[in-house]
């Protein structure tokens, strides 16, 4: 797993310092063969797009995924025998439903800016084939007083109810930054998921009291 980050942090580091120099034209053609590819075996997007009962369904599959330990304390809180997992994908699916619909988006593999004010810049090439929504992140590591660089764990949703375990490598410098998404895997199994289940519900958790304060969440 050690050697898995370090090779996403070379290879994303290369990837935005060729963005500065104009050198784009690899990096896209390598997006668009795993574009085709990730087209194998996807759910299909129900007409009506997303809805609660569907963020519902969809939290449900990935606390399933989490071991049993990790909702020790809600069955104390319960009390009466039910499913934990249940209550908890009840209980966030529709505090998260309105942000979720509203926050749903196209997620460029480069994004950033300069520093100096200008448009920001990303990559046309998207890294899923549907909308998508971050719903957690954990940093990694970070490195520099001159200069931030940090690999992140990233969860998202996707509107077609698949979860995508993502890198995100971000180096910022002199105003500036620049950010590079790879996709990892797509939540399938335990062993796919990025974020232990205490992180996923603070992230759930800062979601929902950001929203209610009417502002932007900080993720991590």
């Amino acid at each position: 797993m050690k050697n898995k980050k370090v090779k996403a942090i070379l290879s994303a580091v290369a990837v935005i310092a060729a963005a500065g120099s104009g050198i784009l034209c690899a990096v896209k053609h390598g997006g668009q063969k795993k574009t085709a590819a990730m087209a194998v075996d996807e759910p299909v997007l129900h007409e009506e797009g997303l809805t609660e009962e569907k963020v519902r369904e969809y939290l449900l599959r990935l606390f399933r995924l989490y071991e049993d330990s990790e909702f020790d304390d809600l069955v104390e809180f319960l009390g009466d025998g039910s499913d934990p997992r249940e209550y908890a994908a009840d209980n966030y699916s529709g505090q998260l439903f309105p942000y979720l619909k509203k926050n749903m988006k196209d997620v460029m593999r480069l994004e950033g800016d300069d520093g100096t004010g200008k448009e920001p810049f990303s990559m046309t090439d998207v890294l899923f084939c549907y909308p998508a929504c971050m719903i957690s992140c954990e940093i990694m590591e970070l490195f520099s007083d001159s200069f931030g660089l940090c690999l992140e764990s990233e969860i998202w949703m996707l509107e077609n109810g698949e979860f995508a375990s993502v890198y995100c490598v971000s180096l910022a410098k002199d105003g500036g930054r620049g950010s590079y998404r790879l996709l990892d895997t797509y939540i399938k199994n335990p062993g796919d998921i990025p974020v232990c289940f205490d992180d996923l519900e603070s992230s759930l958790a800062k979601i929902i009291e950001a929203v209610e304060e009417g502002r932007e969440p900080e993720l991590p």
